[in-house]
């Protein structure tokens, strides 16, 4: 019977079909989130939070692309919002708070979900953040314990939010382009 290996938080994330690959994956990975099914369709869903690759794209809201990236002690963050396949906003700025630059590019990702959420709220709209850093959405289902006090605060903002706003990850420099523009547009943010 075969099996389909769905890594959560990993090297590299999505589903497999062989444990050596699943393994390579996971193994020495901190926090590594992994399981094995009978189905790629239960795989897909453990994968994406629950969510299968039809209620992703049927979610009647808008697709925001969240990233961060670091330099030098300095952290920036970005997100690009689109409508059926359409980029009608994006935003990007650097991250002020010195305790939070301790965690590199981190802090941009959180601060890119973050003013995502209340961008969205503002805007009185529907979004799901797609993201490539697996702590945007396991610190806010509790999947992963937020530690320390940045991912604890972002945690604590992001319930208020989840009434219109659900997570999808996404791997990171695979040529998605709403993932590859918001990477560009946190670089461009620290000059670099």
């Amino acid at each position: 019977m075969a099996k389909f290996y769905g890594v959560r938080a990993g090297r590299e994330t999505g589903v497999f079909t062989s444990w050596p690959t699943c393994q390579k994956q996971v193994t020495g990975f901190k926090g590594a989130q992994f399981k094995s099914f009978p189905t790629r369709e239960e795989a897909e869903a453990y994968v994406n939070g629950g969510k299968t690759k039809t209620s992703e794209t049927n979610h009647g809201g808008l697709d925001v692309f969240v990233d961060g990236s670091y330099t030098d002690g300095r952290y920036s963050w970005a997100f690009a919002v689109y409508d059926q396949g359409s980029l009608i906003h994006s935003d990007a700025g650097v991250g002020t708070n010195k305790e939070a630059s301790s965690m590199n590019n981190v802090a941009g990702e959180l601060a890119a979900a973050m003013r995502a959420a209340k961008w969205a709220k503002d805007s009185g709209k529907i979004i799901v953040i797609h993201h490539d850093y697996q702590g945007i959405s396991s610190w806010v289902d509790g999947s992963w314990r937020a530690k320390n006090h940045m991912t604890q605060a972002y945690q604590t903002f992001m319930k208020d939010y989840t009434s219109f706003v659900s997570f999808n990850k996404v791997a990171g420099h695979t040529g998605i382009e709403g993932n590859e523009l918001a990477d560009q547009l946190a670089r461009e943010a620290l000059g670099i």
